[in-house]
């Protein structure tokens, strides 16, 4: 998908009118353009394009808004700048509450143009045309699906626009669709793409499926819709079934699987290396100059801390930090796996001494760089003092270290963007939700869950994915709640800062919960911890689970209803 010139153009908005209604100016005549499977492949890709823009992946629901939680929070103790989206302090008038919300419906009325231009302009397509403008669809309709699993998760009650002619309707006529109806929305969408794409490896249509949709992500992305349709606020427990089923027909495929080494995910989304083997849905950054959007914050503002001019891409903001007990707790109850000195960076990058420790300590005369298992160790001498401070506001994720993973080729020498990729979802995540879903419809653990969680868990202790082992298997015999705890902590191991944990927190109903135990697990980390987790002041029950709906959009859409708790 890297290096295309897309043809759909931006949208073009009346001051007067709300975000659902769009009238879209492309370059083109679409009614005329697409005469070909070439041509609708050409807008197709404009779709996956609106997945890059600060709106959607290029920042607010990759980073900005999944903070903070009890693994993550922002940089410093203030609300400057996008640390107050960060802790949850902003107002129904924010505008990046209203970006990601006119983001994605501008997603779904890209989508909702492409397919209504195929229905009437592949009447004239040749059949192998034909052939391929069907997977493009479902390919769109799989787009749609996310854009709008988006909206509902973190908006909660959003209206359903399914065609360009409902875009039209004046502001006063939108009105919000029942949450179980855009689920519904959403299935059927899935359902449709599941039915007519095929696994990324049997596909001999596409000349290239590179970060494109194929069946086993619309398999994945339908089993986490049916989690999350599962939890808050729905709880319809029904669809833990429908979950379990879902990721049943994923695994028993045979056509994905866990990459052998974790450490390779990381160099393969520095470097835009496409292994579908594990990458189930990926968003590609990619831009020649730092003026062009497809490119992302990726590793900028979720990478480790780096001055002006100490790296080959000059700076590093590194907003997104990471909360130091979540790494305490990690280290004391899976000692060995080693996905947990790969997720975190106690060092950063300076001029005078590129890779540099976050503080240094003298011990018998003798400078040393503090670790953060230094930072853990009670018995050290001073161990309370300025090392659990600094670790407290420093530590950054190390997953996106533009330094480590990206090469010179795919470098980007800017202080606002990279061409580091974003995991929408990878096999593991689907493996783990598999694990809780048979657990769910169980009530407890059966041998299919044990092994899909086990499988991650031996791959994070370098170990073969396929035996047996007392080391990282989880122990037998739990019961419901204890093996729903384990899978609960397992995610957080595995997807760290991947933007999964909020609303992971948030579906389980547990979210406002954490976020205030994180805060005296600081407190008792450092006694000036608490200041550099503010978000807990701002974060309340019945409230934060959900964005509010932009302001402007309730100005102008008079129907609509407020979310629980904004006003």
């Amino acid at each position: 998908m890297k290096k295309i010139y897309y043809i759909i153009a931006l949208v073009c908005l009346a001051a007067n009118s709300c975000s659902l209604d769009e009238k879209s100016y492309t370059k083109v005549d679409m009614d005329t353009y697409i005469k070909d499977a070439g041509e609708a492949q050409t807008v197709l890709l404009g779709i996956y394009r609106q997945m890059n823009v600060d709106g959607i992946y290029g920042l607010n629901l990759s980073m900005l808004f999944n903070m903070p939680t009890d693994e993550a929070k922002v940089e410093g103790n203030s609300l400057v700048g996008a640390r107050l989206q960060a802790n949850n302090a902003f107002s129904t008038s924010d505008s990046y509450v209203q970006g990601s919300w006119g983001a994605l419906y501008k997603g779904i009325y890209y989508a909702n143009s492409f397919l209504e231009a195929m229905e009437d302009r592949m009447k004239e397509f040749s059949s192998k045309d034909k052939a391929l403008g069907e997977i493009y669809m479902a390919e769109a309709r799989a787009l749609r699906a996310l854009f709008y699993f988006e909206l509902v998760r973190w908006y909660g009650n959003v209206p359903l626009v399914t065609s360009t002619a409902q875009s039209a309707l004046h502001p006063s006529q939108f009105e919000q669709a029942a949450t179980e109806a855009v689920y519904g929305f959403i299935e059927s969408d899935l359902q449709y793409a599941i039915d007519v794409l095929p696994y990324a490896s049997d596909d001999n249509l596409r000349a290239d499926n590179s970060f494109r949709i194929s069946k086993g992500a619309a398999l994945g992305l339908m089993t986490k819709v049916y989690a999350t349709w599962a939890g808050y606020p729905l709880n319809d427990s029904s669809k833990w079934e429908d979950a379990a089923k879902t990721a049943e027909e994923l695994v028993s495929s045979g056509r994905h699987s866990l990459l052998p080494d974790f450490e390779t995910l990381w160099k393969n989304a520095g470097n835009n290396v496409w292994d579908s083997r594990e990458s189930l849905l990926e968003v590609s950054f990619y831009s020649p100059q730092s003026t062009n959007t497809s490119s992302g914050r990726v590793g900028k503002w979720n990478g480790v801390t780096a001055a002006q001019g100490s790296i080959k891409g000059n700076s590093n903001f590194a907003i997104f930090k990471v909360v130091p007990t979540f790494l305490k707790e990690w280290k004391e109850e899976n000692d060995g796996d080693l996905r947990w000195g790969m997720s975190f960076a106690d060092y950063k990058y300076t001029v005078k001494d590129y890779r540099t420790a976050l503080t240094t300590a003298k011990i018998n005369d003798e400078t040393v760089d503090v670790t953060f298992e230094m930072a853990m160790d009670e018995t050290l001498e001073n161990w309370k003092m300025d090392w659990r401070k600094q670790m407290s506001f420093q530590i950054s994720p190390k997953k996106w270290d533009t330094e480590l993973y990206v090469e010179d080729a795919n470098q980007l020498a800017d202080n606002n963007y990279s061409n580091v990729n974003w995991y929408l979802l990878r096999y593991s995540d689907v493996l783990l939700l598999y694990a809780e879903a048979l657990n769910e419809v169980n009530q407890g653990p059966v041998s299919e869950a044990y092994n899909a969680v086990n499988m991650v868990r031996r791959r994070a202790f370098g170990l073969d994915v396929n035996k047996v082992s007392s080391k990282a298997d989880l122990p037998a015999g739990l019961s419901y709640t204890e093996f729903r705890d384990a899978i609960r902590d397992e995610r957080s191991y595995e997807l760290a800062f991947e933007g999964h944990r909020r609303q992971d927190l948030t579906r389980w109903g547990i979210y406002y919960e954490r976020v205030q135990e994180t805060y005296y697990k600081q407190v008792d980390w450092h006694e000036l911890g608490a200041e550099y987790y503010i978000g807990a002041q701002y974060t309340y029950k019945n409230k934060n689970e959900l964005l509010p709906i932009p302001q402007r959009e309730m100005d102008l859409c008079s129907r609509f209803v407020q979310n629980q708790g904004w006003k």
